[in-house]
């Protein structure tokens, strides 16, 4: 059986895309539920949808990216700061696949040392 990412089909997946900061906060156990404020381009992709895998990445790019993916649990709607919002479950157990750091320790956009070089 090859890699993971090879036997799932792109319609079996929610892509969901995260700053640093969240990515961080995810990697560090402290972050356990994703929300996405509840609005058309987010009720299209998330009500009514069913899905076997969740793929966070940390920022838009290539294969590079640092990722995780997960067994999808589902969606439910909640009311965060008096606005409807999607929670999507991540606990750590749900883990299938994780690249938690950039492969690259050279940025391929400026050439400079990643971020991750000076940790």
């Amino acid at each position: 059986m090859g890699k993971v990412k090879d036997i799932i089909a792109k319609g079996d997946t929610l892509f969901l895309i995260v700053v640093k900061e969240v990515w961080d906060r995810i990697v560090d156990g402290t972050k356990v539920i994703e929300y996405r404020e509840r609005t058309d381009y987010w009720d299209k992709r998330i009500h009514n949808k069913e899905y076997s895998y969740l793929r966070i990445t940390n920022g838009y790019g290539n294969d590079t990216r640092p990722y995780r993916l997960y067994r999808y649990a589902g969606a439910t709607r909640v009311m965060k700061d008096s606005i409807q919002h999607y929670a999507i479950p991540i606990p750590e157990d749900f883990i299938i696949e994780s690249r938690d750091f950039l492969n690259n320790r050279v940025c391929h956009y400026s050439g400079l040392p990643s971020t991750k070089v000076y940790q």
